[in-house]
């Protein structure tokens, strides 16, 4: 398996990693079996590729390439030396979108040199939105289902059979309700997966933002996730959802009623320690390397 060699003692991470050197990693390597899930990691790593300084991608990337079947990259860029060190999520591509799966999140340090990066790379699924000339707050089509509450059981429900169009609101029982926003554990909402938003709701100065979604798998509260979604907030204390269909079954958007004494059925998210690159979610995913930044 992967071979590593201590470089440096400084308690810096920039000067006390472990050199990674696999040059089937390479976003030009093909396919293969490698899978990073078998090896003991420990520690700061610094990506080489036949000894030439390289990185992890930050962009999309295709699978079947860096010697394995789901390459693995970090999300939301690299950071600059001032930003220290950094925590970035894990994405694995799958069918039409590149963060499909999802992985322990990492730490992430830049130190000074030059970056020249390149990387097989998939477009990233657009959403379009609805409704830009009308505010959705006030245009929207109402979503009462009460199978879809935290406190529902498990069940067959699958959303990706629904046609979904336009902005929604949320309710349960006539109560108006909201997406979750933390993680919720699977077997609850009538279905397998249900779906939560990461990143929080905004407020009604935010506008329009757009929110990841994602569902529990394995030990990580977003190691299934799909396609983004919009959320505004109106001045009426509820949330709207320009809702799309979820990339697999069974899975399906949960609500919670938005009263605080309300209670969510969640699985509390993992923590990493600065220094510390966990294995990743399942069997098949490897680390991509592109072209130089420690992680």
């Amino acid at each position: 398996m992967a071979s590593f060699q201590t470089a440096y003692t400084s308690a810096d991470p920039c000067y006390n990693y472990k050199v990674l050197d696999n040059p089937w990693r390479s976003t030009n390597y093909g396919s293969g079996s490698n899978c990073d899930w078998s090896v003991s990691w420990s520690g700061w790593y610094r990506l080489f590729i036949n000894n030439v300084s390289a990185q992890i991608p930050d962009t999309c990337v295709a699978n079947g390439r860096c010697g394995t079947d789901i390459t693995l990259w970090i999300r939301d860029g690299h950071p600059t030396v001032q930003d220290g060190v950094v925590t970035r999520d894990f994405c694995g591509h799958a069918g039409s979108y590149c963060c499909y799966y999802g992985s322990y999140p990492i730490k992430v340090k830049a130190f000074v040199r030059s970056i020249n990066t390149s990387s097989t790379a998939v477009t990233p699924a657009t959403i379009s939105t609805v409704y830009s000339s009308v505010d959705p707050c006030y245009n929207y089509t109402v979503l009462d289902n009460p199978w879809r509450s935290t406190n529902y059981g498990s069940g067959s429900k699958c959303d990706v059979s629904v046609t979904w169009s336009g902005w929604y609101r949320h309710f349960i029982n006539n109560v108006s309700a909201q997406i979750p926003d933390t993680c919720v554990a699977n077997g609850r909402c009538g279905t397998n997966y249900p779906l939560w938003i990461r990143g929080g709701h905004p407020t009604v100065q935010d506008g329009v933002v757009t929110r990841d979604v994602c569902a529990h798998g394995g030990s990580y509260c977003c190691g299934i996730g799909s396609f983004p979604i919009k959320v505004k907030a109106c001045s009426g204390n509820y949330y709207v959802y320009e809702l799309v269909t979820p990339t697999q079954c069974t899975s399906a958007y949960c609500a919670v009623v938005t009263d605080i004494s309300s209670t969510v059925t969640t699985v509390a998210p993992e923590t990493t320690t600065a220094v510390i690159l966990n294995g990743v979610v399942s069997g098949g995913l490897r680390l991509c390397s592109a072209n130089s930044r420690l992680l």
